[in-house]
Parts: C-alpha cells; structure tokens; sequence
C-alpha cells in the first residue's frame, strides 16, 4: 500500500485537475474514468513486481511466492480500477448536470459498446474470485500437507469455511461492482432523456454531456449533432421572420403554399405616404430610414392589432391584406378599424414631430374587397409570397384617390357593404373612375 498510494495520488491529482475544467471548456471527459482504471492498474502491478522481487532477492522466497504476490497485486489493480472507474464516471455525470450550457460534445474516437464493457466488467470481477480462491486454495493445501500429521477433522472445515467467507466477500464485491455500474448506465441516460424532452418542447441550448465511448456516447454525440441543427435552424426561422410575415413564413416553411395559388375573400389595404420625396431630399439618408422605421412600425402595429398581415413594404408605401391566408370572416371591418388606428398613431407621431420643430406628415389609405389569389410568385430562383388579382390594383388605385378628394381613408363600395360595424361614420364621393377599368365604382370618404 505504501508503495501505490504515492503513485496513485500523482494520477488522481492529474484526473483532478481535468474534472476541474469541466463546464469551462470542452474536453474529452469520457476518457477519465479508463485514465483512471489504468492508474490503478498500473499502480498495483508496479507494486505486485517490486513486492515480488523483494520476497526473492531479498527474503530468498521461491519463484512461485513471487508469482502469487504478482497475481493478488494484478487482481487488486483490476478491482481498484473498476471500482475507480465507475466513480469517476459517476462524479463526472454529477458535474456535467450542474455545470451549465458549456458541456464537452466530442464524438468517442473509440467504441467500447456497453455489452463489451459488461462482459470485461463481469470477466475481471470472476478472474479475481477465480485467482484470490485458486491462491487461498493453493496455500491451504501446502499447509495440510506441510502438517497432516497434526491435522483434524476441524481444521478441513476451517479451511472450507475460509474460502466460504472468501467467495461471499468477492461476490459481494463483484455485486457492488455491477450495481454501480447499472447506476451510472441509468444516470446517463436520465440525463440524455432530460435533453429529448427540452426538445420537444422547443428548447435547444442544452446539449447532452458525452461521459462516456459506448452506444450512449455516441447517441449522445448524436443527439447534440440535431440539437446544433435545430438551433440554426430557429436562428434562420426567426431571421427569416423578421423579412416575412410570420404567418406567411410558417406557410413556406411548412411547404404549405399550393403551386396554383388559393383564392380567398379578402380586403386589401394600401398605405402610401405624402411628401415623401421632399422629406428624403431634406434629410440624411441615415435618418430617413430611422424616420421610416419608426413610422412602419407603429402602422404594422395597427395592421397586426387588428388580424392583418403586412405583406410588403414598397418604397414608402404599405400594402397589408385581412382575410387570407388567415381566414378571418369580419376582414372589412377590420381593415377599416386598423385605418382607423393608423390615423391615431399618425397624429402621435406628428406630435411628436411638432415638438422637436419638424413638420407633420400625413398619408393616404385605400381599401377594397373582393376575390384574390395568393400565392408564390416569382422565378425559379426568386419567389415571393404576394396577393394578386383586380382587388389588389382596385385598392391600390383607390389610395391614389386621396390626392383627388384631398381625404387619408377612402373604402370601395364592396368594403362598405361588407361592413358589419355600424359605427363608422362614411361620407359618399360618388361613382367615380378607376384607371384600369371599365366601369365606375363608388367610393366612400371615412370621417
């Protein structure tokens, strides 16, 4: 013992140093545990060779007594490296489960499957019952034959009671041995199937600790391979989010958006701004694009609030869509609400304008119903999600109107009998003529 403990502290003090660092870089943890079996292991037989050779050149002992020394100190090193092994790999589970995000997630460079790892386990347990009672036995014998002049009847059962003792003890041992290890085997897996159900529920940043170079290590590595492409996966849906409609992202994302396009019954809505061109040439780039980023998000704000959807910005104009592709049966009106709230929000903002001496702004809403399709439309190469048909243009040429009547909201004759609200206040403009089309609609001025 005075011999292996100097050694097997300069082995333990280096598996500690490296356990230390768990949760702060990644590291190869599943390879400790084996690091320290071969401590033990190598500790013991180095001890085992020195003993031995000290009870032949020095105390004169036979080949034979040199040989048994070697062999208890061999088994020694096998039980100690187990038992070594298993809490080593129990302390690193232990560690991993509170250190945090930063996990070691390296693929094993080795496989040792778990029934290989059972079977050496079970092989060595039995190898040292095996040699422990063939030396006991061994022993026995030479002395019952060194004395059987003077042996009795009772000294056989001693000898049969010994190895009895003997065989319990080391079974008792080799049990222990099992039983940890199937603990650490259910650890590791409670811990994998932690990870699985934070996924399931969406959650991607905690990846599975690889403590081991079995079938679990590398289902470990596995299974943090898909976490990593989830997580980039997120980033790039909510990337994408922020340039798409979030319910029409979740259309393409989903593969959901039919080739030939789906017809629904929708209202259409276009915001343009006035004044525009000289508020540019006034202003910094830089500060434009502030100014038209403050004043989309508070229309969005009112177009979101009220079931719509922004489909695209064009230049400084807004075209949003209530209806499709999220079937909503009271779009008229809601549209007509959402124009309402953008006036609001106008007036805030021109406030807001006043007050730091800038001058107001205003802008020009047009809404119509009736029958679009909506679609992907593009190339092969560029496809955009987009609303198409004579509702879309109708809308956009009635906000054109507003320049005409001197108003900020107009709705067609389709919108206005579609209302089912029967508190917004319309003034009629008349028949009047759409550039594009043949016939004269009717449309109503909202006070």
């Amino acid at each position: 013992m005075l011999l292996v403990l100097p050694l097997r502290g300069l082995a333990f003090g280096k598996t500690r140093k490296r356990l230390k660092q768990i949760g702060t870089i990644h590291a190869d943890v599943y390879t400790l545990p084996w690091h320290e079996f071969r401590a033990d292991l190598a500790c013991w037989m180095i001890a085992g060779s020195l003993m031995a050779a000290i009870y032949i050149s020095y105390f004169g002992s036979p080949l034979l007594t040199g040989v048994k020394v070697f062999l208890g100190s061999l088994c020694f090193g096998l039980f100690g490296g187990m038992l070594s092994y298993l809490a080593t790999e129990k302390r690193i589970i232990g560690l991993l489960q509170t250190a945090g995000t930063m996990k070691p997630t390296a693929h094993p460079k080795k496989v040792f499957s778990v029934g290989t790892k059972m079977l050496f386990f079970m092989i060595t347990a039995l190898l040292f019952m095996v040699v422990s009672i063939l030396l006991m036995v061994f022993m026995d014998i030479n002395y019952l034959l060194s004395h059987k002049d003077m042996i009795g009847p009772e000294v056989y059962y001693g000898v049969f009671k010994e190895i009895l003792f003997a065989f319990a003890i080391l079974l008792f041992l080799s049990l222990t041995i099992l039983t940890r290890y199937s603990r650490n085997l259910k650890s590791i897996l409670s811990v994998q199937v932690e990870a699985m159900e934070n996924v399931t529920r969406g959650e991607y940043e905690t990846l599975v600790p690889v403590v081991s170079n079995d079938e679990f290590g590398m289902i470990a590595a596995k299974t943090n391979e898909m976490i990593r492409g989830l997580q980039d996966g997120a980033v790039c849906q909510v990337s994408f989010g922020k340039y798409v409609t979030p319910e029409v992202s979740e259309l393409i994302l989903n593969g959901a958006i039919s080739p030939e396009g789906v017809l629904f019954q929708a209202t259409v809505l276009f915001c343009d701004l006035r004044g525009y061109t000289p508020l540019v040439e006034k202003k910094d780039p830089k500060e434009v694009v502030k100014f038209l980023n403050a004043y989309f998000t508070e229309m969005e704000k009112a177009v979101r609030g009220h079931n719509g959807i922004v489909l695209q910005y064009i230049g400084d104009e807004i075209e949003a869509v209530f209806g499709a592709p999220v079937l909503d049966p009271e779009h008229p009106d809601k549209a007509v609400m959402a124009a309402l709230e953008m006036r609001k929000r106008l007036n805030a903002l021109n406030q807001e304008r006043e007050e730091r001496g800038e001058d107001p702004i205003t802008h020009g809403i047009g809404i119509h119903t009736g029958t679009v399709l909506a679609g992907s439309v593009g190339s092969p190469e560029r496809l955009v999600y987009a609303m198409v048909g004579d509702t879309v243009n109708i809308a956009s040429r009635i906000q054109g109107l507003n320049k005409t009547f001197h108003s900020d909201i107009l709705i067609s004759q389709n919108t206005k009998a579609s209302l089912k609200t029967k508190g917004v206040k319309l003034a009629s403009l008349g028949h009047t003529p759409i550039r594009g089309m043949s016939q004269e609609i009717e449309i109503f001025k909202v006070l």
